[in-house]
């Protein structure tokens, strides 16, 4: 059965029968500036922000993926920057992609805010043709083909420039957010014996919701919810974490809840390691039809915040004097 599934995986991954899937990230909420370029630098200090996950457990070819950026606000220009870099491996193929963001952040009120943001990069591709295996291949030493014009007998690459957009506001203890990522699918075309090798672009669209509330001066709940979507398919996710006097928390989340998105349960807990580092991790249990052929995935996340501004800080009002009027 894993050999089945296995190299299905592998045959949708080399032809492009299927569009190419964002990562998955169980602790989005602890990391939302991998989901919208808008957030870079809201949170006034320098963020830093690892990840690590390893999905489906167990079955060979499943996504492995590592994740790192980091972010900061830009004071007197009333804006945000950052960094994304991000290697996602799925069987035989191998996505790699880094992006700069900035946004402009406009205050609504004095609780309020609103952030426009973009990203721009570049993204590579590469399909290895030495992990996958066809019927009608030959695979004995020293020869190694195919017998497919459509899958290469080596690596093939190609790269791309990236643009994602996004938008999010802070409104006192609610946080909403919308963007889009594009991503892309491998097309391979067999052309007088050999591979033509694109990719295709595949809008991606998520949208996130976060509510903070104090229940007493130690304890903290924090729902969030996040909608991600290519139009065709839609999967939604509802998580809630409870805080414990800032230095524990705990939570679950449950991800498709339709037939065809069902996915994971989720169970995640962490710990404030210090005042600027946190530790989490999220595991999941398998709802979705591979839930037998897998162990459950497993994220690692680390964070660091510097938990003071940077530079001079925003610009003081000014404040006219009389005498000039």
């Amino acid at each position: 059965m894993k050999q089945t599934i296995t190299y299905i995986i592998l045959w949708c991954c080399a032809l492009g029968a299927v569009a190419q899937q964002a990562p998955q990230y169980s602790l989005y909420m602890l990391n939302p500036y991998a989901y919208n370029p808008a957030t870079a630098g809201l949170e006034n200090s320098l963020v830093l922000t690892g990840v690590y996950r390893q999905q489906w457990s167990g079955l060979k070819g499943a996504p492995v993926t590592q994740h790192i950026n980091a972010h900061l606000p830009l004071y007197v220009i009333s804006s945000g920057a950052g960094l994304r870099v991000e290697n996602d491996v799925i069987g035989a193929h191998t996505v790699t992609q880094a992006v700069l963001s900035y946004n402009y952040q406009m205050e609504l009120g004095r609780n309020s805010l609103l952030s426009l943001g973009m990203s721009a990069g570049y993204l590579q591709y590469s399909l290895d043709g030495n992990k996958l295996r066809a019927p009608e291949g030959t695979y004995a030493e020293p020869v190694f083909t195919h017998n497919d014009l459509l899958l290469p007998d080596g690596t093939v690459r190609a790269g791309i420039p990236i643009f994602e957009i996004g938008v999010f506001a802070q409104l006192k203890k609610l946080e909403v957010g919308i963007a889009m990522q594009p991503v892309y699918a491998p097309a391979l075309q067999a052309s007088s014996g050999t591979n033509d090798f694109s990719l295709q672009t595949v809008s991606h669209y998520n949208a996130s919701l976060a509510y903070t509330l104090e229940v007493n001066d130690q304890l903290t709940l924090r729902p969030s919810f996040l909608v991600k979507t290519d139009i065709a398919e839609t999967q939604t996710e509802i998580s809630l974490i409870a805080r414990w006097r800032e230095n524990i928390f705990a939570g679950a989340s449950f991800r498709g809840f339709t037939n065809t998105s069902r996915d994971a349960a989720v169970l995640l807990v962490g710990i404030k390691l210090n005042e600027k580092t946190t530790l989490a991790y999220a595991f999941d249990i398998p709802l979705s039809a591979l839930n037998v052929s897998n162990r459950g995935s497993h994220e690692l996340l680390i964070r660091y915040n510097l938990n003071k501004p940077i530079g001079a800080g925003k610009l003081p009002p000014v404040i006219y004097n009389p005498r000039f009027f």
